[in-house]
């Protein structure tokens, strides 16, 4: 996979850390330019394909103020990233997320976390090797979870919501069929 390097943003420690997930890696442009590479990589194997999902939601609850500004984006961002950990990404699960934010489904956004796990795209990004990729997204998935320890309770709440929302959009379409 092809890297550009992030954008020069230094300090006299190394490059800048980015202010919303302290990854070193140019300030925010830096890291908002590793995402962009990741997401282009996502299209050029199916390893890291298999992750995308886990990789845009992690890196967005370590970016909530841009990715999570809105309460119904905030709810998308945090209840499919404990839908990626808790339940290995259900694929099916994870796309009726969006199907329930499109409906009436009323959330609040709750306070924003400050400390948003010691892992960040920076681990990722770096990865030498093609086959430890989706382990080291797993693992800061995983570490992005447990920072919102505080708001697990929520995010399953919302999951459990979305799981109800399935069964009757699916009752519906058989009693229409």
């Amino acid at each position: 996979m092809s890297k550009t390097k992030a954008v020069s943003n230094s300090t006299p420690a190394g490059p800048a850390p980015c202010p919303s997930c302290g990854a070193r890696l140019g300030g925010r442009a830096g890291c908002q330019s590793a995402f962009d590479q990741l997401s282009a990589d996502a299209w050029g194997t199916p390893v890291r394909g298999a992750v995308h999902n886990l990789v845009v939601d992690t890196y967005a609850m370590q970016h909530p103020e841009e990715y999570g500004r809105s309460p119904k984006s905030y709810a998308a961002h945090v209840t499919a990233l404990c839908c990626g950990v808790e339940h290995a990404g259900d694929q099916k699960l994870y796309w009726a997320i969006s199907r329930w934010l499109d409906g009436p489904a009323a959330v609040e956004k709750p306070p924003l976390i400050t400390r948003r796990g010691s892992l960040t795209i920076a681990d990722v990004y770096a990865a030498a090797r093609e086959d430890a990729y989706a382990d080291l997204v797993r693992r800061w998935a995983g570490d992005v979870w447990a920072a919102y320890a505080d708001q697990q309770k929520l995010a399953r709440k919302w999951l459990e919501a979305v799981r109800t929302h399935m069964t009757s959009a699916s009752k519906n379409r058989r009693s229409e069929g």
